[in-house]
């Protein structure tokens, strides 16, 4: 006789305690602006129960002021100061969800602490997706007002190659946040284990969901 739904519920929620218990440093998730970052982050930390920490909302409750304010304002160069010391900091925490602002990882220090410290999630977006959908991430968003879309993609590429040091990177567009989640849970299970997947991976051990199962029949595979 199978399981019960509750059953199964319940033994995920042990599964899931387990690998926090066991896995001990910041999960740290990455992407251009409108990715999903905080909507995600909070159902990790919820699910791994851990704190969850937004670095604009950390830099809010510091300064007293909204990023936008920074933004429109012009200084932008006070807000990445601030933002990188916001960083240090939620990463001395330990096991907690960073969601990280959009241009964090554009400070070189702040990029090789988050790679060497955290487990840095890259929330993917790809250009051709993001581009139908600018309207809408812009609106609200003082740093991409009046830019052109041209504008806008060189961002896009800028920041995109800062993300290209995480341990694990998703392509938000193709699946489900329940879908990341799952991927993400996963992944660093096996990221921290004695088992690693160096035979399925691309060089820099980065794990990309787009291949995942093929990763994940191959290591099945072999043992």
């Amino acid at each position: 006789m199978g399981w019960t739904d509750h059953e199964e519920a319940d033994a995920s929620r042990h599964m899931v305690a387990g690998r926090a218990r066991v896995f001990d440093r910041p999960i740290a998730l990455a992407g251009f602006m409108g990715v999903g970052k905080s909507t995600l982050g909070k159902l990790l930390a919820d699910a791994l129960h851990r704190d969850f920490f937004d670095t604009d909302r950390e830099i809010e409750r510091r300064s007293g002021r909204t990023p936008n304010d920074f933004f429109a304002n012009g200084e932008e160069a006070e807000f990445r100061r601030i933002e990188a010391q916001v960083v240090r900091e939620l990463v001395r925490r330990g096991p907690v969800v960073i969601s990280l602002g959009g241009g964090a990882l554009l400070d070189p220090t702040s990029r090789k602490l988050l790679q060497h410290k955290t487990a840095l999630v890259h929330l993917h977006v790809s250009w051709t997706h993001l581009r139908v959908h600018l309207s809408e991430i812009a609106e609200g968003r003082p740093l991409l007002k009046g830019k052109s879309v041209p504008e806008i993609h060189r961002m896009y590429l800028a920041r995109h190659h800062t993300y290209q040091g995480a341990a694990l990177r998703i392509t938000v567009s193709r699946v489900s946040i329940d879908e990341a989640m799952r991927t993400i849970l996963t992944a660093l299970d096996l990221v921290r284990g004695p088992t690693t997947l160096t035979a399925a991976l691309p060089a820099r051990a980065r794990f990309d969901v787009a291949s995942w199962d093929q990763a994940w029949l191959r290591r099945v595979g072999k043992a």
